[in-house]
């Protein structure tokens, strides 16, 4: 022997399954709610006019 132990089975910690990734969050596409001009994100979409600056939408 090499002088090193050797388990007595298997890894209980390999064993052990993975935890899933969380579900939720925010939507990953806000570009509905997004003003060309300015960057300003509007809290309702569609928008006409952008609530900051005034742009049209474009």
């Amino acid at each position: 022997m090499s002088g090193t132990a050797r388990p007595d089975g298997p890894d209980p910690e390999a064993a052990r399954p993975v935890p899933a990734e969380p579900e939720g969050g925010e939507s990953a596409c806000w570009l509905d709610k997004v003003c060309g001009a300015c960057g300003a994100i509007q809290d309702t979409a569609p928008f006409d006019r952008c609530a900051r600056c005034g742009a049209a939408r474009e």
